[in-house]
């Protein structure tokens, strides 16, 4: 069978399903191809954070970029898709167990306030007042944000995923890509275990599997997997009532009182195998912060593989070669937090729109004589 679209985006993750709920909604002709089903992958195996603060940028940059909008997206995506995504803005907190993570924090602390973004400077009494939960005497300080939140991934990527058909896109699920045929430098079809989809435009959001589907238009592209594991805990009276991040592991509790525990970010290869280890740590670990969980029974593990770059940026970008392929991939844990944005992004540079922000900083060209893994070439 052959079939026709503007856009043909391959995933059916956060990233590829925003990519077509936001293409879709531009009047674009969009089909998702996607081999298993909505949330599979990576977007079904996290914790689903919405952390617009961290510690990784000193002050507003990139990643603010793209996190500001997702978050502010979340609010608004119940109404635009009629799904309920359990988004919680719930305010969360960044706190530091050592010296120099306190001195980072600090200095972040004061990058974000000087843009005007909401931040509290917190001692450890304030972090205790804060969230009472948390209980640990190596923790020295920290940063309370209200801005930051969680969402269930799976319904978040199913809104995404829904509102995009809605909107007319099609989406073909247990669909394998084959090829990418492309003539004189554009790409022309998308060769899939469905038939052959001719298209204008192809978007890589395959995630870990995105090198695979670069190799087909002949495009490297340095993206690892590494796997995630999590622990969900059966359901429990509220307790928790911010997101925490900085601690060794990471809980969140859900709108229906599971406390999710995780994550890793191991270098298995494609290995998605639960570990018994990996599990025994989190248990003994998280009950140094969380006392309240002990004795709760666990009632599931999973993993799954994130899409990782050598710095930790995702590659954003409208390929000159071949022309109308485009790079959607390389978020690692921060999928669920920069997946709307990714989308529109997309749909700007797709509709020919000026991007919202600038995307030099997720180009192609910085990895440049580096191999995947970051170590550079001669």
């Amino acid at each position: 069978m052959r079939m026709t679209a503007d856009v043909v985006v391959i995933g059916g993750g956060v990233i590829g399903t925003a990519t077509a709920f936001y293409l879709a909604n531009a009047g674009r002709r969009v089909t998702l191809v996607e081999r298993r089903g909505l949330a599979q992958e990576a977007s079904g195996a996290n914790v689903g954070l919405v952390t617009v603060f961290t510690i990784f940028e000193l002050a507003p940059g990139p990643f603010f970029g793209l996190s500001r909008f997702s978050a502010d997206s979340y609010l608004s995506l119940r109404e635009q898709t009629g799904l309920d995504i359990e988004y919680q803005r719930c305010g969360g907190l960044v706190v530091a167990e050592t010296e120099k993570e306190l001195e980072v924090a600090r200095r972040a602390y004061e990058g974000y306030a000087a843009h005007d973004v909401p931040v509290e400077w917190l001692d450890p009494k304030g972090v205790r007042a804060c969230e009472p939960a948390l209980v640990s005497d190596r923790i020295l300080g920290g940063v309370f944000c209200p801005l930051q939140g969680f969402v269930n991934p799976m319904l978040a990527t199913q809104a995404l995923g829904l509102g995009a058909r809605r909107h007319g896109a099609t989406l073909l699920f247990g669909t394998s890509v084959h090829g990418i045929a492309c003539d004189q430098g554009r790409v022309q079809m998308v060769q899939t275990s469905a038939g052959d989809i001719a298209c204008e435009f192809v978007v890589n959001a395959a995630g870990a599997w995105s090198p695979e589907i670069g190799a087909m238009a002949g495009v490297k592209i340095p993206v690892f997997p590494a796997r995630g594991q999590i622990l969900l805990t059966e359901p429990v009276p509220r307790f928790m009532r911010s997101v925490v991040l900085g601690t060794e592991i990471s809980a969140t509790q859900t709108r229906r009182g599971n406390v999710l525990i995780g994550s890793t970010a191991e270098s298995v290869g494609f290995d998605k195998r639960v570990t018994v280890e990996t599990i025994s740590h989190f248990a003994r670990t998280i009950l140094q912060y969380y006392p309240r969980l002990r004795n709760l029974q666990v009632i599931r593990t999973w993993a799954g593989l994130r899409p990782f770059t050598s710095d930790n940026y995702p590659i954003i970008q409208l390929m000159e070669e071949p022309k109308g392929f485009c790079l959607a991939t390389g978020h690692g844990k921060r999928g669920m937090i920069q997946g709307p944005a990714t989308g529109q992004l997309m749909a700007e540079l797709i509709t020919g729109k000026q991007p919202y922000m600038p995307l030099d900083p997720f180009s192609l060209r910085r990895f440049a004589g580096q191999r995947p893994d970051g170590v550079t070439t001669s």
